[in-house]
């Protein structure tokens, strides 16, 4: 079964965050949002360590959405943007695909649920997050 859990990697963090700009290019996969008013940036630099992504759009994660609130309630994940997800069914997926070749606690799963986006990064190394 998955576990999620808020993820607080800094105190700054807007409870709510809308997706800016998601590029994988040479510096890494970076992600940039902003809060409701665009009075505050928060920027995601995965430098290296990502092993697999995804955006689906939040209308169409129905499913997850029931999980969440069946679960952890609707103020879990309406509150906040940020999560990991432990023992999730794409971890599961990916390691399948993967062969084994990674430990199963070498890779984690973030996952930035905003009003429009729900962006799941899979990766060996932590990113770095600014607040502007």
């Amino acid at each position: 079964m998955e576990q999620w859990e808020r993820w607080v990697p800094l105190d700054d963090i807007p409870s709510t965050i809308y997706n800016d700009m998601f590029l994988d290019g040479k510096d890494g996969v970076i992600l940039e949002f902003s809060d409701e008013n665009c009075e505050k940036k928060v920027v995601v630099n995965f430098e290296e360590g990502v092993l697999s992504y995804r955006n689906t759009d939040e209308g169409s994660l129905l499913e997850t959405l029931n999980y969440l609130d069946q679960h952890y309630g609707t103020d879990f994940y309406s509150n906040w943007s940020l999560f990991k997800v432990k023992n999730s069914e794409y971890l599961n997926w990916f390691h399948k695909e993967s062969c084994g070749i990674y430990e199963s606690g070498e890779v984690e799963h973030y996952v930035f649920l905003t009003p429009n986006d729900v962006i799941e990064i899979l990766s060996i190394s932590p990113p770095s997050i600014t607040v502007k």
